[in-house]
C-alpha cells in the first residue's frame, strides 16, 4: 500500500485539488459557467482555467484515511504556501509550514525554524495544468443545482487519475454560477491511504505568506 508523509500529503492535496479535472494552461474570463451543464466537461475545464488564473486562495480540506485529516493551506502565486495541521489523529495539530520559492520553514511550539530543502522548490501548483491532465479526465456529469454557502452552484461528477502517485479517485465539484470557478471539490480514493477528503476553496479572502525568520 502507498504511504505518503504528512507534509507531502498536503501538497499533493493542494496540487489534486487545482489540478483534479487536468485543467488546460492558459487564462479564462470571469463569469458564469459556460455551457450550463450541457457540456460537462467543458465546464469542468473552464473552471478550471479561471481557478488557474487566481493569484491567492485558501483551502480548507477534511478528509479521512488511516486516521483523519484536517488542515489548511493557503497559496499565493506563484510559489507561496502557509500549511496549518488543523486536528485530526496522527497529523501534528497546530504544525505550521511556509515554502517560498527554494526555501522551507517550520513552526514547531513557538518558534519557527528554516529548513533544508536542498535547492529543490515544491511542485508549483501551476505546473499541474497541462494537457496531459485532460487524457485520464472521463464519465464527466452534470449532477443539478445546490446552494453552497448561499451561493448557487453547478454540481459536476467525474473520474480521473491524481498528478503524483497515479491515484485513480472519482469526484465531485461545485462551480460557482456567479464566477465559474470551483468552490469544493468532494473526493474519495479506491487505493492507497487516503479514503476521501472534501476541499472547501475561499478565493475571495487575501492572503499573505511571508518568511518567518532570516
Amino acid at each position: 500500500m502507498k504511504k505518503l508523509s504528512p507534509a507531502l500529503l498536503l501538497l499533493v492535496l493542494v496540487v489534486i485539488g487545482c489540478r483534479l479535472p487536468g485543467a488546460l494552461s492558459g487564462g479564462g474570463s470571469g463569469g458564469a459557467i459556460s455551457t450550463g451543464g450541457s457540456d460537462p466537461k467543458a465546464d469542468i475545464v473552464e473552471a478550471s482555467r479561471k481557478f488557474l488564473t487566481l493569484p491567492y486562495f485558501t483551502a480548507n480540506m477534511d478528509g479521512m484515511g488511516q486516521t483523519e485529516i484536517r488542515s489548511q493551506v493557503k497559496y499565493l502565486a506563484p510559489d507561496r504556501f502557509h500549511i496549518t495541521y488543523l486536528g485530526g489523529t496522527g497529523t501534528g495539530a497546530g504544525m505550521e509550514m511556509i515554502y517560498i520559492g527554494r526555501e522551507g520553514y517550520m513552526k514547531s511550539g513557538d518558534n519557527w525554524t528554516k529548513m533544508p530543502t536542498a535547492g529543490q522548490s515544491i511542485p508549483n501548483l501551476r505546473d499541474s495544468f497541462t494537457e496531459e491532465g485532460l487524457k485520464t479526465l472521463s464519465d464527466t456529469k452534470y449532477e443539478g443545482e445546490e446552494t453552497l454557502d448561499g451561493e448557487s452552484a453547478g454540481v459536476y461528477s467525474y473520474k480521473n487519475v491524481t498528478p503524483a502517485g497515479d491515484y485513480p479517485f472519482t469526484a465531485k465539484m461545485w462551480i460557482s454560477h456567479k464566477t465559474g470557478q470551483p468552490m469544493k471539490i468532494f473526493a474519495e480514493y479506491p487505493n492507497g491511504v487516503l479514503k476521501n477528503m472534501t476541499v472547501k476553496y475561499d478565493t475571495v479572502s487575501e492572503v499573505t505568506i511571508e518568511a518567518p525568520v532570516k
